[in-house]
């Protein structure tokens, strides 16, 4: 993992986000992926896995990452300025939730790859 954030409330963490290098086409093109993201169930709809994602963009791009990807709901992700148009492919997921964000330079086109330990088995 190249960020990973968590909430603490009371001594005990309530929320985490993370993000992975990626890579496009076999190769390293500065791009990183959202996930996992997750909140304490009772304390979902508050603001705070909104609120981990947007300090996690913002130290991507204070980092100089090129974009990031995420796999999830549109509805949710384009809040972000995540976005189905574009050229990048993850195995057979349906395009419309595989989403992207160019944070610097030029769209990237390809085939993700994320790393071994977030592959499904």
């Amino acid at each position: 993992m190249t960020i990973s954030l968590v909430v603490e409330q009371d001594d005990t963490i309530i929320g985490h986000v993370a993000f992975s290098p990626v890579l496009i086409d076999g190769e390293d093109l500065g791009w990183f992926g959202l996930g996992p993201v997750s909140v304490s169930p009772s304390l979902q709809r508050g603001g705070i896995g909104i609120a981990l994602i947007e300090e996690g963009l913002r130290l991507l791009k204070h980092r100089g990452a090129a974009g990031c990807v995420v796999l999830g709901d549109p509805n949710y992700y384009r809040r972000f300025g995540f976005t189905s148009d574009h050229a990048l492919r993850y195995g057979d997921v349906p395009p419309e939730y595989f989403q992207s964000m160019i944070l610097l330079g030029d769209p990237a086109k390809g085939e993700v790859t994320y790393h071994e330990g977030f592959e499904a088995r």
